[in-house]
């Protein structure tokens, strides 16, 4: 489900970098010290790729193995995110005590409008939820 979320909503978009030797590109040749930005976003959401990209398939990851260059919500290369690991590690450990404690239900059905935030996107106006404790015994069991 994390790696799913991760794919549809990067929290980065782009990684700018530097071209550090020649290379071509299609039909570009591109010189060293060229600023290029590979896009997270148009990669996770190419349809050769992600059959189906806009909708939230989290089994797509249990179906197969993605490359480094095919999924890249933390970066790539030597540059990606060192925290990465701990990243989607935190997120799994925050969601599962989240979900088997509290019920979650969106006051606004609308998807978020994102807004860039320095480098990283987030939701414009934050997702506004109401709360209910969850079953008891469901909280215990998940425990």
């Amino acid at each position: 489900m994390c790696k799913e979320a991760l794919r549809l909503v990067p929290v980065v978009t782009e990684v700018p970098r530097l071209v550090a030797r020649p290379f071509r590109l299609g039909e570009h040749e591109l010189q060293p010290g060229t600023g290029v930005a590979p896009c997270i976003l148009l990669v996770h959401h190419r349809p050769d790729l992600y059959p189906e990209p806009s909708r939230f398939r989290p089994e797509r990851f249990l179906e197969r193995k993605f490359s480094p260059f095919e999924y890249l919500p933390f970066g790539g290369g030597h540059r990606r995110c060192i925290g990465a690991a701990f990243a989607l590690f935190e997120m799994k450990i925050v969601l599962g005590v989240a979900l088997s404690a509290w019920q979650f239900r969106l006051l606004d059905e609308r998807p978020p409008r994102p807004v860039r935030r320095n480098v990283t996107l987030g939701p414009s106006g934050g997702v506004p939820v109401a709360l209910r404790a969850a079953r008891r015994g469901a909280a215990r069991a998940a425990a």
